[in-house]
């Protein structure tokens, strides 16, 4: 690998882990699932009911199992595990993510929740995980592939984690990359936007592509998260829960300048979208490890996959960089 590649990476993963410290202590962001009307929504996609959250929804399909042993991957500040053991659906849990500051607010509210015994949370690399061996009879990720680069590393690792009879349950963003966005793309938001909310409650003058400047890993590859899943796994159910129309245009807003009626609109809005024939942004799954011959089929596919993306990201750099000796 080239020098210059080499410091260009090393400085980006610098720009992630310092924006997700940031992010742990004081949010930038609008979330868009916040709100109770969205929420009803979004629970109503995956359930069938406003009133049924997710997990609620998930746990009817467990038939009563319970889980020996778990693992989060890109927990964040930790609410998911926590919620994992206060339901008592995990004997224990590992926990990692990329944010130090992230890992310690999670251990704190652990320990204060009286469930820090049971929850093991430490640093790791989304991009070059180290996991144990046939370990998890439970694997979860809670908005956090989608900020992941190396998905085949990523899913052959997890995937050889994995007990036979684990599960895989996945709450993502999946929409388009932050590489697909243009303003094309954007342009049915961008009416939308205009055409009901007015100059004085915009945040923004212009609707922006949904793409945080601040942080790289953002959407790196959220179009490709159910194709590369599928290599590895089977999936066994699958809600998507929308954010279309609303995940875009909610973060933009200044809703205390607008009457009620504005939201249940939005929601109408891509409502229609959705049955018109957009494609849902955000998704829940349930899935299997594949065993056997499929088992055996997808590791290689991972590794080779992996392979073949490492050698046409080198060439490009080489290109870039001819002057510099890479080494393969």
């Amino acid at each position: 690998m080239c020098e210059n590649a080499r410091v260009g990476r090393l400085d980006t993963e610098a720009e992630i882990r310092q924006f997700w410290d940031r992010e742990s202590e004081t949010p930038s962001n609008i979330i868009w699932m916040a709100d109770p009307r969205v929420r009803e929504y979004i629970n109503e996609r995956i359930s069938g009911s406003p009133y049924v959250w997710p997990m609620d929804w998930f746990i009817p399909k467990l038939a009563g199992r319970r889980f020996q042993r778990g693992l989060s991957i890109g927990c964040g500040t930790g609410p998911f595990e926590r919620d994992l053991i206060t339901r008592n659906l995990c004997d224990a849990v590992d926990a990692f993510d990329g944010s130090s500051v992230s890992i310690a607010t999670a251990r704190r509210l652990a320990s204060e929740a009286g469930v820090g015994d049971r929850i093991h949370y430490y640093v790791g690399d989304f991009n070059a995980p180290r996991l144990p061996r046939r370990t998890y009879d439970l694997v979860v990720f809670h908005q956090s592939l989608h900020h992941v680069a190396k998905l085949e590393r990523l899913l052959r690792a997890v995937l050889r984690s994995m007990r036979p009879d684990g599960l895989l349950y996945l709450d993502e963003y999946v929409g388009p990359s932050r590489f697909d966005w243009n303003d094309q793309l954007i342009a049915p938001h961008r009416a939308w936007f205009y055409r009901h909310i007015p100059p004085a409650a915009r945040l923004h003058g212009p609707l922006t592509l949904p793409v945080h400047p601040d942080d790289p890993s953002e959407a790196l590859r959220s179009d490709e998260i159910f194709r590369q899943i599928s290599r590895g796994f089977r999936i066994l159910d699958r809600r998507d829960y929308g954010g279309t129309l609303i995940s875009v245009i909610f973060p933009m807003v200044k809703w205390d300048h607008l009457p009620d009626s504005v939201i249940p609109e939005l929601i109408e809005a891509e409502r229609q979208m959705i049955q018109a024939g957009a494609s849902s942004y955000y998704a829940v799954a349930i899935a299997a490890p594949k065993r056997g011959i499929a088992a055996v089929a997808a590791h290689v596919s991972y590794w080779v996959t992996s392979k073949l993306r490492r050698l046409r990201w080198e060439w490009r750099k080489l290109r870039a960089y001819p002057e510099t000796d890479v080494k393969f």
